[in-house]
């Protein structure tokens, strides 16, 4: 067996720190005492700490205090853990810029910062579990890391598994039809399959975040694990994971990273906002008026003009889609795409200026996160009249879906055959994902209405009619003026337009009451017995009917169909709504609302609580169920269960072919 520096210091009768010290004198700084060493380094390490036993030993010099270990952790802002470690092996972090003191009291200098890095991106590539998502291997360089990962696991004969879903598979190697940019990663797929080298998971692309954190529950907390790709759900439950176990010494902490444009992994909690915060931002100084055009608002079968490298390119309106009081919406590029062509009386400087700056910030919103971006009809290029007017934009088509306003209490069932509760759990997940994303880009959309959120068969959600969101640049913030008056905030259910400056808790406060329309399903938040003259006080004042904890509900809706739903709900989303809903609850306010990204974690939750909730109640899981619950949910805590090689893919794989251990599929 290999030895390693711990057991190399122990042959020759050295302490570690007298070890690591002779290895520091001689420009080695070791990052993992546990590590087995291949024969090049056995060989020479034994040699320094022979040289060490034979010389006479001078009056030691003081050492810096240890390092914490991984039992002794510590918390970041972020991420709660002193450094991306293996927490397994005993790694031990060091400064990329200290100098070490040698037994001789000279000093060395440390590995280049490059060397560090690189050397830290191996030991999270020597994990157990190494778990791609749909956003990692639409990059690129994800074929670098695969590779990689691979050619770690081979020199340092780590049991690392490979962990990907089936459908991103499938979606990645469809993908790679029209986009040669990924070639590369669908060949590294395919070579996987082929020596059977991944572990697939079942599920689809829409739950893919329950798929993986299901694997997930399924592995030993003692097992090292690391997702690559952001996916908002999943993170979501990762946090909680981490958060609830993280007193408990023989759990090691999952890590999240991303893959940077070169290849490296980064940690994506640090990851780029595409627009400034409004919320200290002037007005900007454009006209809200009609613009006069000189040159026509073309139809349907006219030409448009797009931007290029050699000039204005034509493009033909097609069949027409759809139109409202602001615009009309065509085919566009043999119906792959589609254009909003903005009415003379909505062709204003500040809608134009504002369209312009987003579509500047497609390609950046697009690398922070393509999957999401996938499901947004964000404003992609500009479109012009002959007279090189800008009239309107090109946008993402959505074929094969259905507008959330067509489901109702009677139509979910049709549209969704054989709905159960999971379904509408997904639901709410993919659409609070969305939402978020576009929250932590500083993007208020505004305009959240039943008719801009889509569904696919397989309950993935896109969002359309992105131009009313407000946003900013690093002088002015651009506003929105529309929106449903029924979903005005109680802070500006009396208002008689939408002039007001937007904030992101005027949007949360219409996701909570979509997701609450989504659950129930199509359920009132607001559907209480009590009548007013103005229905607006029903909001202004918080008159939520439903039951929470030790809270009843009103008589008058006891023994409903809404009032039993409610009853499955867990206890931390039947509170949740009260608070955010009722008057007198703590997030009913502007100031005190929760957060998008606090509704997505709720509902991933109770996305990962609900099994358990049907094993005790069967009737949780219905759709509509026919009883009340038999007793009291629990409230689903998450806790519940080599060196470097520059060797091309296919002769890694090679080589693994009988190296079986941990590649098993599940």
């Amino acid at each position: 067996m290999s030895e390693t520096v711990k057991s190399l210091a122990n042959m020759y009768g050295l302490t570690l720190d007298e070890a690591l010290a002779a290895l520091e004198a001689n420009n080695i700084l070791i990052l993992s005492t546990d590590l087995q060493l291949d024969q090049v380094k056995t060989l020479k390490y034994s040699k320094i700490f022979a040289d060490i036993k034979s010389t006479p030993k001078p009056k030691p010099t003081p050492r810096p205090a240890p390092k914490p270990t991984p039992t002794q952790r510590t918390e970041d802002s972020q991420q709660h853990s002193t450094s991306d470690r293996t927490q397994h092996t005993g790694y031990h972090k060091q400064s990329e810029t200290t100098k070490s003191v040698s037994r001789t009291g000279s000093r060395t200098s440390s590995r280049t910062s490059h060397q560090d890095a690189d050397e830290r991106q191996k030991q999270l590539l020597s994990r157990d579990y190494i778990i791609f998502t749909h956003m990692a291997l639409r990059k690129p360089v994800a074929a670098d890391i695969i590779t990689e990962a691979l050619g770690v696991k081979i020199t340092r004969k780590t049991n690392t598994t490979l962990v990907v879903c089936a459908e991103t598979v499938e979606f990645v190697m469809e993908a790679a039809k029209t986009d040669s940019s990924i070639k590369r990663v669908a060949d590294a797929l395919e070579s996987l399959r082929k020596y059977n080298m991944f572990t697939i998971l079942p599920g689809k692309i829409s739950e893919e975040n329950h798929a993986i954190s299901t694997f997930i529950k399924g592995r030993n907390l003692s097992d090292s694990i690391i997702v690559i790709g952001i996916n908002r759900g999943l993170s979501t439950f990762i946090y909680s994971r981490n958060k609830a176990n993280e007193n408990d010494h023989q759990y090691i902490r999952i890590f999240e990273r991303d893959i940077t444009a070169k290849g490296h992994l980064a940690n994506p909690r640090n990851q780029m906002v595409a627009f400034a915060n409004p919320d200290d931002k002037a007005k900007a100084p454009l006209s809200d008026s009609p613009k006069y055009l000189e040159g026509e608002i073309p139809v349907s079968g006219q030409y448009v003009f797009m931007k290029s490298k050699n000039g204005y390119e034509p493009v033909l309106l097609e069949n027409e889609l759809g139109h409202g009081g602001e615009a009309n919406v065509y085919k566009v590029f043999s119906g792959t795409k589609c254009a909003k062509i903005f009415k003379n009386e909505s062709n204003s400087e500040l809608k134009m200026q504002k369209v312009t700056i987003m579509c500047s910030k497609y390609g950046l919103l697009r690398m922070i996160d393509t999957p999401i971006m996938e499901r947004i009809a964000w404003p992609e290029k500009m479109l012009y009249n002959e007279k090189s007017e800008p009239i309107g934009y090109i946008m993402k088509l959505f074929k094969d879906t259905t507008a959330f306003s067509e489901f109702a209490y009677d139509t979910f069932e049709e549209i969704i055959p054989g709905i159960e509760k999971k379904h509408q759990v997904t639901m709410a997940v993919n659409f609070a994902e969305l939402i978020d994303f576009m929250h932590h880009n500083n993007v208020i959309l505004c305009d959240i209405n039943r008719d801009n959120i889509l569904y696919d068969k397989d309950l993935v959600a896109y969002l359309v009619d992105l131009d009313s969101a407000q946003i900013a640049d690093d002088k002015w913030y651009y506003p929105s003026n529309v929106g449903i008056p029924e979903f005005r905030s109680p802070e500006h259910i009396y208002d008689d337009d939408f002039s007001f400056r937007r904030k992101k808790a005027d949007d949360v406060w219409i996701m909570q009451m979509l997701i609450f329309h989504m659950l129930t399903p199509d359920g009132d938040p607001y559907a209480g017995s009590r009548d007013f003259d103005d229905e607006r006080d029903i909001i202004a004042k918080g008159y939520y009917p439903y039951q929470a904890g030790n809270i009843g509900a009103e008589d008058q809706i006891k023994g409903s169909i809404w009032h039993m739903i409610v009853s499955h709900f867990p206890k931390f989303l039947k509170e949740l709504f009260w608070n955010s809903f009722h008057g007198n609850g703590k997030y009913f306010h502007e100031e005190t609302r929760r957060s998008s990204l606090d509704w997505l974690r709720t509902i991933v939750r109770y996305q990962e609580a609900l099994p358990g909730i049907v094993k005790v109640n069967p009737e949780s899981g219905k759709y509509l169920p026919e009883s009340y619950p038999k007793q009291v949910q629990s409230k689903g805590n998450v806790k519940i269960n080599a060196g470097d090689s520059d060797m091309e893919l296919e002769d890694i794989l090679e080589q693994l072919k009988n190296f079986n251990q941990g590649w098993n599929n599940v």
